[in-house]
């Protein structure tokens, strides 16, 4: 599986905070750290993430389009992280 530039950095960040995060979390934390997302890119991002087993997505419901509440990495999304980037 080949991931985008955009899915490593999503995958670092959320390793790199130790906890599952809030949308806008996670996207603060990639401003912080010097990579800022817009969110429509980060929504497909996190798809895309979710589609290939790498995070775990809680998803609000009632909502007219899905509207993600809170963000972790799966075991299988950190080995691959790891596998790519020294962090």
């Amino acid at each position: 599986m080949t991931l985008e530039y955009l899915g490593l950095k999503i995958l670092e960040a959320l390793v790199r905070a130790h906890r599952q995060l809030t949308l806008v979390e996670l996207r603060q934390e990639s401003g912080r750290r010097g990579f800022p997302i817009a969110q429509a890119s980060l929504v497909d991002g996190l798809r895309k993430l979710r589609e290939a087993g790498l995070v775990d997505v809680l998803v609000l419901a009632g909502g007219e389009s899905e509207e993600f509440a809170s963000i972790r990495i799966t075991d299988r999304g950190e080995r691959k992280i790891r596998s790519i980037v020294r962090l």
